[in-house]
């Protein structure tokens, strides 16, 4: 240890000296800078670009093409508002299922279930663990168009813990989730 003492100490020496050059050089560079937020307009502070070497593109000036927001219209191609009937035009909604609700969550024993279905279809409804496997099925029969609520007793079906109810109507699918207690 004591062969390398020379070594260590000159190290350190060149370490403390390169370190207050720099700290020197990088106050020098630092008070060089031209500050561009002095200069003032009318009471607001402007930046510039006090750069001798900037791009040519810049000394001319950047130019900026914007489109401005217009509420009346749409950008995937419809017009949603129409502001001077002052009515609200929605696009079509092509959804066979729709407002689902389950409740109460947590359950205990009845689950009830209400949803809109806006065509005739058939109507599966599932209860799946978190795993995905099918627990038990509800129903599965074609139901008619209009708004539905269906009961269902699950006490004795379904130990406590978590689970999803899954509404398959046509090619739709919604899932939602519930506590049993």
């Amino acid at each position: 240890m004591k062969k390398y003492l020379p070594y260590l100490s000159i190290l350190i020496l060149f370490i403390l000296l390169l370190g207050g050059y720099n700290t020197a050089y990088a106050n020098h560079y630092v008070s060089s800078l031209k500050d561009s937020t002095k200069t003032k307009v009318k009471g607001i502070a402007k930046i510039s670009d006090t750069r001798s070497n900037k791009p040519s593109y810049i000394k001319k000036g950047v130019k900026v093409n914007f489109v401005p927001f217009n509420p009346n219209e749409d950008r995937f191609g419809g017009n949603f508002f129409d502001i001077s009937a002052k009515t609200i035009v929605m696009p079509n909604d092509d959804k066979v299922l729709n407002n689902v609700k389950v409740y109460p969550n947590p359950v205990s024993d009845l689950l009830n279930l209400t949803y809109r279905v806006n065509k005739d279809a058939n109507v599966t409804i599932k209860i799946m663990d978190v795993l995905g496997n099918e627990i038990a099925t509800l129903l599965s029969e074609r139901i008619a168009a209009g708004e539905q609520t269906s009961s269902f007793n699950i006490a004795s079906r379904l130990n406590s813990g978590f689970y999803f109810v899954r509404f398959n109507v046509g090619n739709e699918t919604v899932i939602k989730r519930i506590s049993v207690l």
